[in-house]
């Protein structure tokens, strides 16, 4: 049967009207606002967050005393190499017309170490009142410190404080050299004290006779205290996070009946690339680190004196480089930015409207790390099952908990890990309360947004308050 003039002409009307309207819904940046099916979203639900950086560690002698004395002034030796020795044990006889020589030598020392104390004690007062008058995020200027050129070298290679230095952190690094400096004054005056006595040399701490060396004119005994670190060696992009003081966790034999775990906090990080040391090779042997890596020492005190752990035992050490409340996380893919403007981060928000709008953030880092389940939902798209139509209830997974696995070691368990990372990023932002996130696929602003399900699980207690509510209201 052939169609009429008039068919045909309401036919193409009517094609020409769905083929326009189409285009107009489905082009980019369409002029008619359509709804988005939101199917991978997150609450805003602001928590604590922290960045962790994972590493192994060496267990080492907290200190180590180098004491010399001129050898044609040691009339005898009291110690060997190896001996465990206590707190002014004798380990060298003076000649009794050379202790006096001593004495004055000593006394000499003393009163350098006085003046370096007297300096360092003014540079941090100084600081202090810089800090109290300007930002906490003030930066120390090393050329200004000290009265000559010889000490601001000496401040910016021996303590580690270089220009633009956060203020605060110079201030904690002078500090614990004040700290070292008391006590080489204290170890002074007991040396001084026991060759006034009895002509002995002594030792200064518990510990152990590491080695006696013949060095010149010099006999030097080595003695490693008792009292132990850890020392971890980092990457210098990993270096760059670490700073004095951040607080830090040790496990030592990790999943053994004997399993530790002891908490601490950074106690200094050296400056120099690591070449040698007792830990180092520790540390080679056991493949730990490769030997032309460029790494750096970091040394963790703990909060146990480890008087009973050996020297070279191995353990699993945490850092925590950031930490921060009431921020949120998300993978780093949900944050997006303006096409003319790269410098800010947003992120894709449903407004109590149900509208989409992009909301800015402060950005405090990103990192690769584990998701791991809470009670908040982490939304998976749903899928569709063949033929009935019948949609499938989300599969729910929860707000991550961040945390930084070390990448270092190709080990098989380190690649199985691996697979469980996602690239993830923490922010602050002023975000109301039970706001949602949705994922970074571009969107229209302010667009409706639709889901067929509740983004909550549905709570029978909430059900069952309502009809008791309900019921009591129809008894009065």
């Amino acid at each position: 049967m052939r169609m009429t003039r008039k068919v045909k002409i309401f036919s193409t009307v009517a094609l020409l009207f769905v083929l326009v309207n189409g285009y107009l819904l489905l082009k980019d940046n369409d002029i008619i606002m359509k709804n988005y099916y939101i199917n991978n979203v997150q609450f805003a639900v602001a928590d604590y967050h922290e960045k962790v950086l994972e590493t192994d560690a060496v267990v080492a002698a907290k200190q180590e005393h180098f004491i010399a004395a001129p050898v044609q002034s040691i009339s005898e030796v009291l110690v060997t190499q190896g001996q465990s020795v206590s707190l002014l044990t004798e380990l060298a006889i003076y000649k009794p017309e050379e202790a006096e020589r001593e004495i004055t030598r000593l006394e000499t020392d003393r009163d350098a170490y006085e003046n370096e104390l007297s300096e360092l004690e003014r540079i941090v007062s100084d600081l202090q009142n810089e800090s109290n008058n300007s930002s906490p995020s003030t930066a120390t200027d090393s050329t200004t410190l000290g009265d000559n050129d010889i000490w601001n070298i000496n401040l910016t290679l021996e303590l580690g404080i270089e220009q633009n230095t956060p203020t605060a952190e110079g201030i904690a690094i002078i500090q614990r050299s004040i700290a070292e400096t008391e006590r080489q004054i204290t170890i002074l005056d007991s040396m001084i004290s026991q060759l006034s006595n009895n002509n002995s040399l002594t030792t200064p701490v518990d510990g152990i006779v590491k080695e006696i060396v013949l060095e010149g004119d010099s006999i030097i005994f080595q003695i490693q205290s008792l009292e132990k670190k850890f020392v971890a060696y980092v990457k210098h992009e990993d270096w760059k996070e670490i700073e004095i003081g951040q607080k830090a966790s040790v496990i030592l034999n990790e999943g053994k009946e004997d399993e530790l775990i002891i908490d601490g906090d950074v106690l200094e990080k050296q400056q120099i690339p690591v070449r040698d040391s007792i830990a180092f090779n520790e540390m080679k042997k056991n493949d730990k680190v490769k030997p032309d890596d460029t790494v750096y020492e970091v040394s963790i005190e703990p909060t146990d004196l480890l008087t009973e752990t050996p020297i070279g035992i191995l353990a699993d050490a945490t850092i925590t480089t950031f930490e921060v409340n009431d921020s949120f996380q998300v993978n780093e893919n949900w944050l997006v930015k303006y096409e003319q403007d790269n410098t800010e981060n947003l992120i894709y928000a449903v407004g109590e409207d149900g509208k989409t709008r992009l909301e800015p953030v402060d950005l405090l880092f990103k990192h690769k790390a584990e998701i791991e389940q809470d009670e908040f939902m982490y939304g998976e798209p749903v899928e569709d099952t063949v033929d009935e139509g019948v949609i499938e209830e989300e599969a729910v997974v929860t707000e991550p908990r961040i945390r930084t696995v070390e990448l270092e070691d190709s080990k098989n368990e380190d690649t199985v890990k691996d697979k469980d990372l996602e690239d993830t990023a923490v922010f602050t932002a002023p975000i109301a309360p039970q706001q949602i996130f949705i994922d970074g696929d571009e969107k229209n602003l302010f667009a409706p947004t639709f889901r067929p399900y509740p983004l909550r699980t549905f709570e029978w207690t909430y059900v069952d308050a309502t009809w008791k509510e309900a019921l009591w209201y129809l008894i009065k």
